[in-house]
């Protein structure tokens, strides 16, 4: 799905429409896929126009562009622990939310939010059960002063953080990258800043990481 388009009157609205048509691309119910096979640019990846350095050049980075409110981004989560579970040394797993509008970019913000805080690893989970299974959509200030107190952290200081400089610059810089790789879907993943991987009719969502390793070894070769 495309989310340049996705800017309706409402965040309720936004959520309901999200959920109703999905948040990719439509996923095939009959297409043959052997992870054997020999994946093909423009078919299982696009080739980026114009690459993107990555922070750690000694490492294969694998980014993820991904939205709270995406259930498709919900249902990764699972392959993405189990692939990170066996990640080798010379690969960096990065997530990188969306910020295709207001909404995406509160979300965005307190992710960031809570990785500066050192509780990334506890709110993830937290906020993708939370949006996705309670209906709860964290965009509101009190709302969201409350529920970082879930975490232990207090108003003050969650306020101080979420408005830092930091975050607000992780924020732009998140919103820089998605341009720059043309995202319009999620979950979308990009290898090392030069392949651009999405579910389609010609990879399932659960086979997106068949892919990625694909081209982990394209690029270590």
């Amino acid at each position: 799905m495309d989310y340049t388009r996705l800017m309706s009157r409402s965040y309720f609205l936004t959520f309901l429409f999200v959920i109703f048509l999905g948040c990719s691309s439509e996923e095939p119910t009959s297409l043959e896929f052997d992870s054997g096979d020999q994946y093909r640019e423009g078919v299982h990846y696009e080739l980026l126009d114009n690459p993107t350095s990555v922070r750690n050049p000694s490492k294969i980075e694998v980014t993820e562009v991904f939205w709270f409110g995406c259930n498709h981004c919900y249902a990764l989560e699972p392959y993405i622990a189990r692939w990170k579970r066996d990640i080798p040394s010379d690969v960096t797993f990065i997530k990188s939310p969306a910020t295709w509008n207001e909404m995406l970019k509160t979300h965005a913000n307190i992710y960031f939010t809570a990785k500066a805080l050192g509780i990334e690893q506890q709110f993830v989970p937290a906020a993708f059960n939370t949006i996705q299974n309670e209906g709860r959509m964290l965009t509101g200030n009190t709302e969201l002063e409350y529920y970082f107190r879930g975490f232990d952290i207090d108003r003050d200081k969650y306020k101080a953080v979420s408005t830092s400089f930091g975050v607000r610059n992780a924020v732009d810089q998140a919103d820089k990258r998605m341009k720059q790789w043309k995202v319009t879907g999620v979950p979308t993943l990009i290898v090392n800043g030069k392949y651009k991987v999405s579910a389609s009719r010609a990879v399932r969502t659960d086979q997106l990481f068949d892919v990625v390793d694909f081209l982990v070894e394209k690029e270590r070769n």
